[in-house]
């Protein structure tokens, strides 16, 4: 029986409720950041009377650091923490914390999307980004993550799972600094796969 069957399979489900946002942007660029800060928290309560199929919480806390390494340099040091938690309720099976399911699909690097799911979510990842030309036309990264899910609500944190893997990039335009990301994923049991975005994963 499937993960799904065993956490209460139903045709159609419906989340909705009031959200409360806040964020703080200190980064020089948000496409391809050379420096600052970047934290943002997202409380969400989901309502029966709303409309919502059950009544359920959660938080989202995204969190990034962005560093020049060496500090002369224009090599990057970046760290990404992405926690995803259900404070409350049972939220419907595919509104629950899963790897690859923030807003742009970047966590979970070595593993096909939606791979864990549970009701707690813990994440992270570091990248170090460099020139491998010395016109910024051609960069690359080397990446490694850790993630850690519950299973159902109310249940502890299971064995991390780790990720990592090299990355090529392409420069598409030298003023907003976008780049293409190309990068190769390997994780546990064999999974491995590539990765690609316009712009940094994070």
């Amino acid at each position: 029986m499937s993960d799904y069957s065993l956490y209460g399979a139903a045709e159609s489900t419906i989340s909705s409720g009031l959200t409360l946002n806040a964020l703080f942007d200190s980064r020089d660029n948000s496409i391809n950041t050379s420096s600052g800060f970047y934290s943002a928290v997202q409380y969400r309560d989901n309502y029966e009377f709303l409309g919502s199929s059950s009544n359920w919480r959660s938080v989202i806390i995204d969190a990034r650091a962005f560093f020049k390494f060496p500090a002369q340099s224009s090599n990057v040091l970046a760290f990404w923490s992405y926690d995803w938690l259900t404070l409350s309720g049972n939220p419907p099976y595919l509104d629950l914390p899963a790897n690859s399911w923030d807003p742009y699909t970047g966590t979970g690097r070595g593993y096909i999307q939606g791979r864990f799911r549970g009701a707690q979510m813990v994440y992270l990842e570091s990248e170090y980004r460099f020139k491998v030309t010395r016109n910024g036309l051609i960069g690359g990264v080397f990446f490694i993550n850790a993630e850690s899910f519950s299973a159902a609500p109310g249940t502890a944190l299971q064995s991390v799972q780790p990720g990592f893997g090299p990355g090529i990039r392409v420069k598409l335009s030298k003023i907003s600094k976008t780049n293409i990301a190309v990068d190769y994923g390997f994780g546990n049991q064999g999974s491995r796969g590539v990765f690609v975005n316009v712009g940094e994963v994070f």
